[in-house]
């Protein structure tokens, strides 16, 4: 199994063995990445669907970048540049430094029962969505 390139602030190892324990590591924001935590409802508003493929083909044409989904909590996470200045919007929220993020493993890009996370889009090297293109994402969720 591959490390994923936006867990670079852990070692490999250690990556790998929360992977193996839990199919998910706890990474810390705001070195390799920064990421924006929206309301699952939120990004079904703004995609105009509940359907998720019409939802995978909108984030990916909209966001550019990795985001995944936490199906316990509601929420949606899309990963941004670290440092970016944080995006205020209603229901939103910033997770820079001093936060950690669950990274489920690169190859979970599809809900399952044993599984509370997965990819959406999955990371690819390290590219990661433009802050204003979540910014625009969240506009249209409130038109």
């Amino acid at each position: 199994m591959n490390v994923h390139p936006l867990a670079a602030v852990l070692s490999a190892r250690e990556v790998q063995e929360q992977w193996l324990r839990r199919s998910i590591a706890l990474v810390p924001c705001g070195h390799a990445f920064a990421a924006v935590r929206m309301p699952t409802n939120l990004v079904h508003t703004a995609a105009r669907t509940r359907e998720p493929e019409q939802i995978r083909i909108y984030l990916t044409h909209t966001l550019h970048g990795p985001v995944l989904t936490d199906r316990t909590t509601h929420h949606h996470y899309a990963l941004i540049p670290p440092h970016t200045p944080p995006i205020n919007h209603p229901h939103t929220r910033y997770l820079g430094t001093n936060t950690y993020l669950g990274l489920p493993r690169p190859d979970l890009t599809h809900p399952t029962t044993h599984h509370r996370c997965h990819w959406i889009i999955p990371p690819n090297s390290q590219q990661l969505c433009p802050p204003q293109a979540v910014t625009a994402l969240l506009r249209r969720a409130v038109r």
